[in-house]
């Protein structure tokens, strides 16, 4: 394997935000946070003022590198990961809302992903939807293809245009549409193996190693055939049975072989999404005492194991699901659009169940994590009023007194009371964390992306919100002076049209925490500038050169 590629080294000088925990955002002005070749960060210092840059990176050895000085109302955070969505079904965004699960598959879903046996028309809709994403700000992502081997032309796009995806070709052999179901179990299988083998041998990404002083290193000579270069490589397969109704036993039995011969090879499924689909589950499997034992039968819980919806979890399949270190995707768009329910996530955290959020179009009806933010934002509070609300008494995890905080130890581990989440509505800072640090869990990239902290691969947003200098002219004028400059300006076209979008609204006296919040809560892909994959740029509305 040759060497990565170098990159021009970069540094930026502003403001970053990024998760320390579940309870905790660190807001960083004035950092100075330098790339280097591998597109990994080399140093991140904090409080260097405007005149001591220069000399800083003189210091550091980087004089003479791109320089990008954030401006006001702008800021860098790590890049959005999505774990739980559809490509073929991109197509159907915003259609079907008026059925449930298992009729919208049927009626909606399962004819759109049918025409994916065409590979012309694979390769243009899946141009347009990977494009979208990352310029939605969705720098990872965890996909589902068609059942189709067309789905190398999803994993082969990714790779072209730097994203970093899980890509997985379904499995489905029963109980399906009539003209999208795979043969047999056996030809199932060996697609499957095809489609893993063209992934790692066609989506190979050179392989970069960063010293601990975030200084470039690279090993050309590290085997393709190894699992760490299968890691390192933005574009990795994932064994995707797309759930347990659409899986005979032999189909699930030779999945779960290979993920026992590969332990490196990642899982991806749904459950416990709706209650008519966890019953007809429970009828095809007698022997499993829960949906999730089904998984756990055949050997597909692991650590590296995306679990979607998860919804109607009791408390035993939610130990499990924690004893096996497997995630969970939260996507609340969907789980109101199919009427499935609300998932009890802040039951999951109370565990120390790995949780992050996926957008599941078209269940989900929008593109990108920030709404999967606001909607899951939505969610717990609906979860929280309907308990208030309720006359029988509750059987969520005990509730913490009013004044208990989390613990953070001299590691910088944090520690919640039990019943911490639970008796509260998600916060921004949890919701946050769910949408970078907790993506990079579950889908056990936490030692590579994330956060800024050194030695990680440069994943991130460069934001732009449009937020203005502070106004001076009230100070300077006052009375009937002001109330005549109001009038005098209230006639003039003063600001050109807004580029930043329609919704957010900041202004100039506005505190960084609050820009942040607004743009959680209402900003889109116009407020994103850059999109940075292990420091490359590959997308964004006004991406850096």
């Amino acid at each position: 394997m040759s060497p990565a590629p170098s990159l021009a080294r970069r540094v930026f000088h502003g403001t970053l935000i990024h998760s320390r925990s579940l309870t905790e955002i660190e807001y960083i002005t004035d950092a100075l946070l330098g790339v280097n070749e591998a597109g990994v960060i080399a140093f991140l210092d904090k409080d260097v003022r405007e005149g001591e840059v220069v000399a800083r990176l003189e210091a550091k050895g980087w004089s003479g590198v791109q320089l990008v000085r954030l401006k006001r109302g702008e800021f860098l955070i790590p890049g959005l990961i999505d774990t739980h969505t559809h490509a073929p079904q991109y197509v159907n965004l915003a259609y079907g809302q008026q059925f449930e699960l298992l009729e919208w598959l049927n009626k909606v879903t399962f004819p759109a992903e049918a025409k994916f046996a065409d590979a012309l028309y694979a390769r243009r809709t899946y141009e347009g939807v990977v494009q979208r994403l990352i310029n939605s700000g969705t720098t990872t992502v965890c996909y589902y293809g068609s059942l189709h081997l067309t789905t190398k032309v999803l994993a082969a796009i990714c790779h072209r245009k730097g994203q970093r995806a899980f890509v997985g070709k379904c499995n489905m052999d029963r109980l399906s549409a009539p003209n999208y179901q795979e043969e047999s179990a056996s030809k199932s299988l060996e697609n499957t193996e095809e489609f893993v083998s063209f992934v790692r041998g066609k989506c190979v990404s050179p392989t970069v190693v960063a010293a601990s002083d975030g200084t470039l290193g690279a090993n050309p000579t590290l085997a393709p055939a190894s699992r760490d270069s299968f890691n390192t490589s933005l574009v990795q397969p994932i064994i995707t049975p797309r759930f347990a109704i659409a899986c005979s036993d032999e189909l699930l039995t030779g999945l779960g072989e290979m993920l026992k011969k590969d332990p490196s090879l990642p899982c991806q499924t749904h459950l416990a999404e709706n209650p008519t689909e966890i019953e007809f589950t429970k009828s095809l499997f007698p022997f499993a005492s829960t949906y999730t034992h089904v998984y756990d039968h055949f050997g597909l819980l692991q650590q590296n194991t995306v679990l979607a919806h998860c919804v109607h979890l009791d408390h035993d399949e939610m130990d499990l699901i924690k004893s096996r270190e497997s995630g969970i995707s939260h996507c609340p768009n969907s789980n109101f659009n199919l009427r499935s329910g609300t998932s009890k996530v802040a039951n999951m955290l109370d565990r120390g169940i790995k949780v992050s959020l996926g957008t599941d179009v078209a269940g989900g009806t929008s593109l990108g994590i920030l709404s999967a933010i606001r909607t899951a934002s939505f969610a717990s509070k609906t979860i929280v009023f309907t308990q208030r609300d309720s006359t029988a008494p509750s059987a969520s995890a005990p509730t913490p007194p009013t004044d208990a905080v989390p613990i953070v130890s001299a590691d910088g581990k944090t520690t919640y009371p039990p019943g911490y989440f639970s008796s509260r509505h998600l916060s921004i800072e949890t919701l946050f964390y769910l949408a970078t640090k907790g993506g990079a869990q579950v889908t056990c990239l936490e030692d590579r992306v994330g956060d800024f902290a050194v030695g990680k691969e440069f994943d991130a947003l460069l934001v732009q919100t449009g937020q203005r200098g502070s106004e001076t002219q009230k100070e300077e004028v006052g009375g009937e002076e002001q109330y005549e400059l109001a009038l005098e300006e209230g006639l003039e076209d003063r600001f050109p049209a807004d580029e930043f979008g329609s919704s957010l609204f900041v202004e100039p006296e506005d505190s960084l925490e609050k820009v942040f919040e607004k743009f959680l809560f209402s900003g889109d892909d116009r407020n994103l500038g850059s999109v940075f994959v292990r420091g490359r740029v590959i997308g964004g509305a006004r991406p850096l050169a």
